[in-house]
């Protein structure tokens, strides 16, 4: 191999050419003026073991948020909450409705009913209807989830309009479906930083604008007084909870449990992790 050839397999392999000089913040350059970042190799392996055991322990699916609009404008909260159900049974890359564990088999009709506690014949209604609407698809028995709406693989487009549903964390709750669906509609609107219930889920942090328990209600198609005995059952789950306004208690912020529903990657922050932190322990 050439001088020339060499050199040129240096320049696009990343890798640093020659001396390196400080240049100040924990960065340096390179001897041909390209900068890098000076990581400290022991913290680096003890980062990248922590977020391996944290990544382990915490199976998932996408939610596409633009996406799940489609679902939750047009089905009840009994019928989203079915599909909530669902997550945890979505294979990874194929989106079939599997059993859970290492020798995982496609779901039947049967299974569908046991997983939704209802009877195998309105088990068949109900995925009638999530077929009609493009959200299901059964083929010789076995049953596949759009991934328009919900996935299993590596994010690679929308990745800001994605949330995260955490398997072990969702079967934990005990709920009916339609507690479970009035959750799923309220997905769309979580900040991404703060896990807020808000009008718009891309906003920055200081123009969030927070629901009403009347805007709420407009999303999850309840009345004021329904909406407040669902969140009363919700709080006390602990799969959301609120914020109350010392200067005017009638001003309240609904959050999402960030251990099952997230859209950022690893632990939640500061106050948000502290107000689920009892939930977390137990």
């Amino acid at each position: 191999m050439s001088n020339v050839s060499r050199r040129v397999k240096r320049l696009t392999s990343g890798a640093p050419i020659g001396n390196l000089t400080r240049i100040g913040n924990g960065y340096v350059r390179d001897e041909v003026g390209r900068p890098f970042r000076l990581i400290d190799a022991e913290q680096d392996a003890a980062n990248q073991k922590r977020r391996a055991r944290f990544r382990d322990k915490r199976g998932f699916a996408f939610g596409h948020m633009r996406n799940m609009t489609d679902i939750t404008d047009n089905l009840s909260n009994k019928y989203c909450g079915y599909i909530l159900l669902l997550q945890p049974h979505i294979a990874f890359q194929t989106n079939v409705l599997v059993t859970e564990g290492r020798e995982s088999t496609p779901l039947n009709l049967a299974d569908l009913a046991r997983i939704w506690a209802v009877s195998i014949r309105t088990a068949r209604v109900v995925v009638s209807e999530l077929e009609a609407r493009s959200i299901l698809f059964e083929t010789a028995g076995t049953f596949t989830l759009n991934e328009r709406y919900h996935f299993r693989k590596k994010a690679t487009e929308d990745v800001d309009a994605l949330i995260k549903t955490y398997f072990t964390a969702l079967k934990s709750f005990d709920m009916k479906a339609a507690d479970l669906g009035f959750v799923y509609k309220l997905l769309p609107y979580i900040h991404y930083d703060t896990n807020l219930v808000c009008a718009d889920p891309f906003a920055a942090a200081e123009d969030i604008r927070f629901l009403t328990d009347g805007e709420m209600g407009e999303i999850v198609g309840l009345d004021e007084r329904q909406v407040k005995a669902v969140l009363t059952r919700l709080r006390k789950s602990r799969i959301l909870d609120e914020w109350i306004n010392a200067g005017d208690k009638r001003e309240k912020f609904t959050v999402i449990n960030p251990y099952v529903f997230s859209r950022k990657r690893g632990e939640p922050d500061g106050a948000i992790a502290a107000l689920f932190a009892k939930w977390k322990q137990n």
